[in-house]
């Protein structure tokens, strides 16, 4: 699960996002320690032969939902394994597939009955790229943007803090995550990240 992110980049992760992604304004805005659900999230998707990194709404509106019918679902987070079939994700999975990025995200593992906040990021500060879908709905007050994370089982050095973790991507993966047909995409999602490349650190 991942219920809370920072998009607190710094100018390394700045770096790295324009160089994926081109200038986007990364470094123009305020970064943000903690991010939650229904907050404005940066998501990157395919625009012609380039990219754009649209701000929506951390919990997708589905095709065919009200924004208020939406509020009563959790869906800021999406499950790898079944986004074929739920009825909320299909479509997106199928079309409307985007990339995340975030400087952490936060979990509280309990350990002896204590419960205690702690922040995952990359060793070498660089940002996180998840695996997203995106949708946009139009609404009575004009277009609304929207996105979810897609979520995994645990690498091996995340087992102790939580039994599902958000599907980062190694940048090498990106195109087949947003390009591929959905079972190819589905196998990147859960195969690219490695272990022994983030940490974890008491809040």
């Amino acid at each position: 699960m991942c219920g809370r992110a920072d998009d607190h980049f710094g100018p390394l992760g700045w770096q790295v996002l324009n160089g994926l992604f081109g200038y986007q304004g990364w470094e123009l805005e305020s970064m943000r320690d903690e991010v939650r659900p229904t907050d404005p999230i940066r998501f990157v998707r395919r625009t012609g032969a380039g990219f754009e990194a649209p701000f929506g709404r951390w919990g997708l509106v589905p095709p065919r939902m009200t924004l208020d019918e939406a509020r009563k679902f959790a869906t800021f987070n999406a499950r790898i394994e079944s986004l074929h079939e739920k009825p909320m994700f299909r479509a997106a999975f199928q079309a409307q597939r985007c990339v995340i990025p975030i400087a952490g995200f936060w979990e509280w593992p309990t350990s002896a009955g204590v419960k205690t906040k702690v922040r995952i990021t990359r060793k070498d500060s660089k940002p996180l790229l998840v695996a997203g879908l995106w949708n946009c709905s139009q609404t009575p007050d004009g277009p609304l943007e929207s996105c979810t994370i897609v979520t995994r089982p645990p690498t091996p050095d995340l087992i102790d803090v939580h039994d599902r973790m958000p599907a980062l991507l190694l940048s090498r993966d990106i195109d087949a995550w947003l390009d591929a047909p959905p079972i190819r995409a589905r196998e990147v999602a859960l195969a690219s990240w490695q272990p022994r490349i983030l940490q974890v650190t008491p809040a």
